[in-house]
């Protein structure tokens, strides 16, 4: 069994980065608990996870996405008044951390960057480096075609009877099309047009059940691992109850990434498990997701600042985005009687014991969706819109970062 000490960080001060996102919040949450200093910055001032008693405080920074050169200078300017010696991000921001790495550490040799240099981010991020990374390390993956017009994405989609397409940079459920299951139809190949800058990845689509992971690593080396299902999903795309599961095959494959790139940071996988117990490789988060909210306080603690043998969290640890399951009800009653079978002995994510803000927020944080709409010209709902406002402005689509 692998096992390493760290020089161990006495007082870690920590700036959490885009504090909206739930596992932010679930983050955020346990970093307080253990009595660890925190500043969390968003885009806007109502972010949930700015609101959580785990925040020692909270700024609001320019959008990384919109604002690039701004958002570093805020950076580098809150690590520099707050003394953090940790920066930890949540979200694609990530990639524009990465990419001014070096200024940010120019400017605070002594903080921790936990997130790894932007070449190899981009490498995972990118839905056809990934697959053919995997590939390489002999980790199973569907049976894919790369494709850069409208031409080719329909040749492409005419290899199978049942097929599944995705941008190579789309996420949350977004830019994606199939001709089987729940999200069939939803959009047409006439509304898709592939290019070299922004291919698209057409799959044959494979049927079985949905698993992530999430992993804690040191410089190649996993110290803390979740593999988790989700007994619910909101409108078939993202899961807003999470259950954890045992899952060698998980651990395994993340761990061959992990030393493959040397990974420091968090890190997510998504995969399809078909009958035979084959985990196949469908795509990486470079960032955390909600497997940590399946791990404790002191796991989550442990795993950043004092790493030592492996963890892996246990089959049964369930959580649950309440509010999420209580608009499917609303928005679905004859979801019912499924959706609380499967928020059965959950605990929330933003509504947790002593810290209910966040939740509070989580409605209030509602104008960031008009700031949405605006900023688009959104005059209609779309199906995906829900899952579109929560990082338009924190968001990476492989375009070049001044």
């Amino acid at each position: 069994m692998f096992y390493f000490r760290l020089m161990t960080i006495a007082d870690p001060r920590i700036l959490v980065t885009t504090s909206r996102m739930p596992f932010a919040v679930d983050e955020i949450h346990k970093l307080g608990q253990m009595g660890r200093d925190v500043t969390a910055a968003d885009t806007f001032a109502s972010a949930p996870g700015s609101h959580s008693r785990g925040a020692t405080r909270h700024i609001v920074v320019p959008a990384p996405t919109q604002q690039t050169e701004a958002f570093i200078d805020a950076v580098i300017e809150a690590i520099g008044e707050y003394d953090v010696n940790w920066l930890l991000p949540m979200f694609e921001e990530v990639f524009y951390l990465a990419r001014h790495r070096d200024r940010i550490a120019a400017a605070h040799p002594a903080t921790e960057l936990f997130f790894p240099d932007f070449d190899t981010l981009a490498r995972v991020h990118d839905k056809v480096t990934f697959t053919e990374l995997c590939r390489e390390l002999g980790l199973p993956a569907a049976e894919s075609v790369t494709v850069t017009s409208r031409d080719e994405l329909r040749e492409a989609t005419g290899r199978w009877p049942h097929w599944f397409a995705r941008a190579a940079y789309g996420r949350g459920g977004l830019d994606i099309l199939t001709n089987t299951g729940p999200l069939a139809g939803e959009s047409s190949v006439d509304d898709v047009t592939p290019t070299a800058e922004d291919p698209w990845l057409v799959q044959e689509f494979l049927k079985g059940v949905d698993r992530c992971s999430w992993s804690v690593a040191h410089h190649g080396e996993i110290v803390l691992h979740s593999c988790y299902e989700h007994p619910l999903a909101i409108d078939d795309r993202g899961g807003i109850v999470f259950q954890s599961v045992d899952s060698p095959e998980s651990l395994e494959a993340a761990q061959k990434i992990a030393r493959e790139l040397n990974w420091h940071g968090q890190i997510s996988f998504d995969y399809l498990v078909t009958e035979d117990g084959e985990h196949h490789m469908v795509e990486c988060n470079p960032r955390p997701t909600a497997g940590c909210t399946v791990a404790t306080a002191e796991e989550f603690d442990k795993a950043l600042f004092d790493p030592g043998e492996l963890v892996v969290v246990p089959a049964g640890r369930k959580k649950m985005i309440k509010a999420a399951v209580l608009r499917d009800i609303i928005k679905h009653p004859s979801h019912l009687r499924k959706n609380l079978e499967a928020a059965k002995g959950a605990t929330g994510v933003y509504d947790q014991k002593h810290d209910h803000l966040p939740l509070l927020y989580s409605a209030l944080s509602l104008q960031h969706v008009l700031a949405y709409r605006r900023e688009l010209g959104l005059d209609r709902n779309k199906a995906e819109e829900l899952m579109a406002t929560q990082f338009f402005d924190v968001l990476w689509d492989g375009t070049a970062i001044a």
